[in-house]
């Protein structure tokens, strides 16, 4: 029932007329339990047209047994709307492919398409994605930023064909990484036909997190900022009390007295007032056609919603208040498989019985989506949470104790089936969680909730993994429960290996190589040798990251000599790899290329495909640094062949493989050749929502342009970089795309603001302290100046230059900043005197030999700048002979 609600209907259909204009929003609409903010949506959206737009609605969990799910069922949500959508493919009327929009702009979503017999609906591209997604990292996103980017990306596509409507309910509920989806969602909601309705409860949201506070605040006061709307719902008026009791009773004769005294007691609360109407009917204080019949003094008023609620909970008939008392064990939301388990009943009285809570709007029906033991299932819900929460508190603790128990051996069944799939199922896993503690399952419990954090890393949910895990090393180590010794030791060190991964793709370097000690210690104390070289494996990665290359090396060897013992070869192809990228770090090319190539011989003979395409790229790579672009083209072009043929849908790793040949064809001058590439890995990664690669790749077109002096559109696309790498926050490729910018206005003789945005992006690399960018920078500002004939300032940034390249051991970096300076002592050598200039020029002869030979020792002799350089170096010498 919809009454006194015209403002806020105004306000919905003023959004909606602007989102079919292109302008779509985020809507929030804000009020206390039992105003209706849920009702309100539902009543309006039958007002509009249904052939005009899609709707689409998920509620965020509310707690079960007072433990807060919601905030472990990381993007649950989101994956719920999805899982709506695929309804509007149904009997032929294809309103959209979603199966198709997945697989080319949302990859990492395939989990979220329904499950049928454990398999998704879906094409056999969609298939491959969620096969793809079942290892222990996500090949169709690197970071969380893409897994939103490619949510946006298709919410867009689909609004680009047919207006969308999304409603999230209760996102007081929600959690962490659903908030900030939701934030990622409206800083590119604009300009499409896409509107958002966001509902939660002020107070509730206040009161999470111990006090601090759901993040659904701060977001929603950051979305406000920019754009978005909130509305607030009022408590019901005079008037919207008089149109409640004129709907309940066709036949009602106005009373002011009542129902002003109506009002005043239920302070405008629909929920409140609607529901004491009906008491009040049942006890024969209203008649039939609404007349107030009984005594005001007479009346014990409830002192809240809930207590009205509790009040009609036990006016149930004893059967249905029954059924619904076991239905809470489940949760708000419930399904009849499990309540048909927990009563014993025959499906059809069951469904009888539901149907009779539901004319009582105790409970409303949600579809026939889930899957449980390979069979549809009903899914229902309490249609207001004060109802759950009234019938269950009505429970004794046994009888609580029993339910959940029983919920945990239903449950758990399911999630077997489920937990090899390519579902996180992460809503089943945080209620299988709850049920599991409260029953003192405790060992299951733990083992839940590790795989639970590693399906929820899969879409790089860290709040969620984190405490998920959380929960592992308090279930592992309970005082109460006793698990055995060898199995709490592996649940922690498990724990801790991934915490390690996670502290490390963070860049929490201090974290992540304190928590891997404390994983070696727990498996070295197992004798697990396995777990042993896993764990020193990924700890050399920690290191090398961290540019603590011994320390990397040293863990890749203990590694490499424990898998080399146990004949284990995933783990020695992961050694040889670890040790590969060392002595790619420290220059040892020759060493790289002869690691890279055992580690790929090794990986093919595991079948993993993947560690082949990986090592082919690095082996280009090394080529590349060298200067050597034909061959490093012959491995990337291997490794393109290789996704191909096995049919990989990794399409960040083949965008970074077309990027490499692109780099490569570029420095050979082949630059028609680089565009295609650059274009080929541009397109990628727009369609997984790559940006960053997307800044970078515009980037190197722009270098193309650059090359032609084509400086308008080498311009236009520094920009178009920039404009991203501002979007995304990443300092490093904003400071790129800005000394590129200078570069462009420098080299079309606009020096002064060239400088500028030189400046500008040297700020940031001298804030982050970014050597090897340094080193590029001062060395390209040499140039310039020395092109322009400023030899002081040239000297300045080359000398700079240098230093830094010292200091860092950067030996190409260091060659090239001597053979500049000696370039520059050249150029500075035309005004001297005759004897002057002689011993300037022998000076510039040993700059461009020292440099010359460092490059030959790192075998980059080949490159077109130490052609150059040579060209130079024998130019001078004949000039003193």
């Amino acid at each position: 029932m919809l009454v006194g609600r015209t403002l806020e209907l105004d306000v919905l259909n003023a959004s909606f007329r602007q989102m079919l204009e292109g302008k779509g929003n985020i809507l929030f609409l804000t009020g206390e339990a039992g105003l209706g903010k849920t009702t309100l949506v539902h009543e309006w959206w039958k007002t509009v047209a249904p052939e005009t737009a899609i709707y689409a609605e998920a509620a965020c969990s509310i707690p079960v047994g007072n433990v807060d799910v919601g905030r472990l069922e990381a993007l649950q949500p989101w994956a719920d709307i999805v899982a709506q959508l695929q309804g509007h493919e149904e009997q032929g009327k294809k309103k959209l492919d979603l199966k198709k929009l997945i697989f080319d702009s949302a990859p990492a979503w395939a989990w979220a398409l329904p499950i049928v017999g454990g398999i998704a609906h879906g094409a056999m591209e969609t298939a491959r994605l969620v096969k793809e997604q079942q290892g222990d990292n996500n090949p169709n996103a690197q970071n969380q930023q893409q897994v939103f980017q490619q949510y946006v990306n298709l919410l867009t596509k689909i609004a680009d064909e047919t207006p969308l409507v999304i409603l999230l309910d209760d996102m007081h509920w929600a959690d962490v990484s659903s908030t900030n989806l939701l934030f990622y969602l409206s800083r590119q909601v604009a300009t499409t036909k896409l509107l958002a309705l966001v509902t939660y409860r002020q107070d509730d949201a206040v009161a999470q997190n111990e006090g601090k506070g759901h993040p659904i605040l701060q977001v929603k006061n950051e979305i406000i900022r920019y754009g978005g709307k909130e509305m607030p719902l009022t408590y019901l008026g005079d008037a919207a009390i008089r149109e409640m009791l004129t709907q309940v009773f066709p036949g009602y004769q106005v009373n002011d007295k009542f129902e002003r005294w109506l009002r005043k007691i239920s302070d405008g609360n629909s929920l409140f007032a609607t529901q004491y109407v009906k008491t009040l009917h049942e006890d024969g204080l209203l008649d039939d056609s609404g007349a107030f019949v009984g005594k005001y003094d007479d009346i014990k008023i409830p002192d809240s919603a809930l207590a009205v609620v509790t009040e009609r909970t036990r006016r149930l008939s004893e059967e249905t208040r029954e059924l619904l008392t076991y239905a809470t064990a489940e949760g708000e939301e419930f399904t009849s498989y499990v309540l048909e388990q927990l009563t014993h009943k025959d499906t059809m009285q069951l469904m009888k019985e539901l149907q009779v809570a539901s004319k009582l709007s105790v409970i409303v029906q949600k579809g026939n989506a889930r899957m449980y033991a390979n069979q549809t299932t009903g899914i229902f819900g309490f249609s207001h949470a004060l109802f759950h929460k009234a019938l269950y508190d009505s429970l004794f603790d046994m009888q609580k104790e029993v339910l959940h128990r029983k919920c945990f051996e239903l449950l758990k069944t399911e999630w077997e089936r489920l937990k090899d799939s390519n579902d996180p199922a992460l809503s089943l896993a945080s209620k299988l969680l709850t049920h599991a503690e409260k029953c003192g399952e405790v060992e299951s419990g733990a083992e839940i909730a590790l795989q639970s954090a590693r399906k929820a890393w899969l879409t790089y949910a860290e709040p969620e993994a984190l405490e998920m895990l959380g929960h592992v090393m308090r279930l592992a180590q309970h005082k109460e429960t006793q698990i055995e010794e060898k199995k709490r030791d592996t649940l922690l060190g498990e724990a801790l290996l991934l915490k390690a991964r996670i502290d490390g793709f963070r860049d929490r370097y201090d974290e992540a190589v304190q928590t891997s000690a404390q994983t070696l210690a727990i498996f070295e104390r197992m004798h697990d040798e396995i777990t042993i070289a896993r764990t020193l494996n990924i700890r050399s990665t920690i290191f090398r990251n961290n540019d603590a290359l011994a320390e990397s090396e040293s863990d890749a060897r203990r590694a490499l000599v424990i898998a080399q013992t146990i004949g284990h070869k995933r783990l020695e192809a992961m050694a040889e790899y670890n040790l590969a990228c060392f002595y790619l770090a420290t220059g040892a090319f020759e060493e790289a290329r002869e690691h890279f190539t055992v580690s790929m011989q090794l990986y093919e003979a595991v079948g993993e495909t993947g560690g082949v395409e990986t090592a082919l790229n690095n082996i280009g790579s090394s080529y590349n640094m060298q200067g050597l672009h034909e061959q490093s083209i012959q491995y990337f072009k291997r490794s393109l062949v290789l996704h191909a043929s096995s049919g990989s849908s990794d399409r960040a790793a083949i965008s970074a493989t077309y990027n490499n040949i692109g780099t490569a064809y570029q420095s050979i001058g082949s630059l028609d050749e680089a565009m295609d590439c650059f274009r080929q890995s541009l397109s990628l990664n727009e369609a997984i929502g790559s940006r960053g690669a997307m800044s970078v790749v515009l980037c190197n077109i722009g270098n193309i342009y650059f090359e032609r002096k084509a400086y308008p559109q080498a311009l236009e696309y520094y920009t178009r970089s920039l404009k991203i790498a501002e979007e995304v926050r990443r300092p490093l490729l904003i400071a790129r795309a800005l000394c590129n910018i200078g570069a462009v206005y420098a080299n079309a003789g606009e020096f002064e603001k060239g400088m500028e945005f030189f400046q500008r992006g040297l700020a940031i690399y001298e804030t982050i302290g970014d050597g090897s960018e340094l080193v590029s920078v001062y060395a390209n500002l040499g140039s310039i100046y020395r092109n322009r004939g400023e030899f002081v300032q040239s000297r300045e940034y080359l000398s700079r230059a240098l230093a830094i390249a010292e200091e860092k051991k950067m030996k190409d970096k260091e060659a090239a900043a001597m053979c500049e300076l000696g370039l520059l002592s050249e150029r500075e050598a035309a005004g001297y005197t005759p004897e002057e200039k002689r011993t300037t020029l022998n000076t510039v002869v040993e700059l461009l030999t020292k440099g010359t030979e460092m490059y030959r020792a790192l075998h980059m002799e080949n490159t077109n700048d130490v052609k150059e350089y040579n060209a130079a170096l024998k130019r001078i010498t004949e000039t003193l002979l």
